[in-house]
């Protein structure tokens, strides 16, 4: 990083794409610069749109580093004035004595062309969508699951009481979306530009593959399955942990403790998009809190001695809740009242 670099924390878009290690970063030639950058823009958020940007431009303006003659750059300059009517800017001055080191004369045209070509590409040429962050987001109320595919080729499948989202640009500059509940994603292979799924304390990145995440902000658990190729998860922006096929990530959120393990049939985690609700030895209150979403109902537990009682079964979403409810009393005796849209635990 330049001077500026280090000392200050408010950049145009002209400081970071006259700055050689940020081209580095931009185009990932170093992956020196490509850390140094990702670490400086985590701690300098502010700046993430303008780099954004800069980045796009740097990608679309690939040139090789020659000689430009002056007469080249200020005609360059007329063009742009012309175009964007600067009529109160003053041209630059014409041919200048040769530099003893004339490399300096390279760079400084350089990347005062670039600076100029910039501007037209960013008022001219770039599709906007960056003029108003063209955020996509997706609500999936309870009772309900909704399949997308996205502009990138991925399929999402996402679970009741759920929400997604995601920028329009998705495909062209980076594969980032936000998830507050629960998702199934197979995502598209693209070994350029890694896909992240983000959520409240954990970021899950992959190439291409299948993989399920349960993330509920509510929720004491996450969990993160991997069902086909490899995907890697960081919790808080701490050093991440691979999986392998059939393998799965789990968060205790209170605790913060986190453990990898295989699972026998990992397509369980993920059937619900199918429309199957499977309990596996799991706790009445979290069964309770699946059929909530899956039937978007509320209960309403009073019977305290029922409430760590384990169960295993698996029913569907067009299974009544009188069913379901029906099947779990066979084994614990309890009773219940539907009144209206809650569901009272005798």
């Amino acid at each position: 990083m330049n001077g500026k670099n280090t000392h200050c924390n408010d950049y145009e878009i002209d400081d970071f794409v006259c700055d050689d290690s940020f081209i580095n970063f931009a185009t990932n030639k170093n992956q020196d610069d490509v850390t140094k950058w990702e670490e400086w823009l985590l701690g300098n958020p502010k700046n993430k749109q303008t780099a954004k940007e800069a980045k796009l431009l740097i990608r679309h303006l690939r040139f090789n580093k020659k000689e430009l003659s002056s007469d080249f750059v200020v005609g360059e300059w007329l063009k742009l004035r012309d175009r964007l009517n600067l009529s109160e800017i003053k041209p630059p001055v014409k041919k200048r004595t040769v530099f003893k080191r004339k490399i300096w004369q390279y760079a400084a045209a350089a990347s005062l062309l670039l600076f100029f070509l910039s501007v037209i590409y960013y008022f001219t040429l770039i599709p906007k969508c960056e003029e108003v962050v063209d955020y996509h987001e997706v609500i999936v109320p309870k009772g309900e699951i909704k399949k997308i595919l996205l502009s990138d080729g991925t399929l999402v499948f996402i679970n009741s009481d759920s929400k997604l989202k995601y920028d329009n640009c998705l495909s062209r500059e980076q594969r980032e979306v936000f998830l507050e509940g629960e998702a199934c994603f197979d995502v598209k292979h693209n070994a350029k530009m890694p896909f992240i799924v983000h959520t409240q304390e954990n970021d899950v990145t992959v190439l291409g593959t299948a993989f399920n995440v349960y993330a509920y902000p509510n929720e004491n658990i996450f969990r993160a399955s991997l069902e086909r190729g490899k995907i890697s998860v960081s919790y808080n922006n701490e050093e991440a942990v691979e999986l392998e096929v059939n393998q799965t990530y789990l968060l205790i959120r209170n605790t913060k403790q986190a453990k990898i393990f295989e699972s026998a049939n990992i397509q369980s985690y993920s059937s619900w998009k199918n429309g199957k609700i499977m309990f596996r030895n799991q706790r009445f209150t979290d069964i309770l809190r699946k059929l909530e979403r899956s039937h978007n109902v509320i209960f309403n537990l009073q019977n305290k001695e029922v409430e760590n009682c384990k169960y295993t079964g698996t029913f569907t979403t067009d299974d009544d809740i009188n069913t379901i409810l029906g099947v779990i009393k066979y084994t614990t005796p309890f009773e219940y009242e539907i009144l209206n849209d809650t569901i009272v635990i005798k």
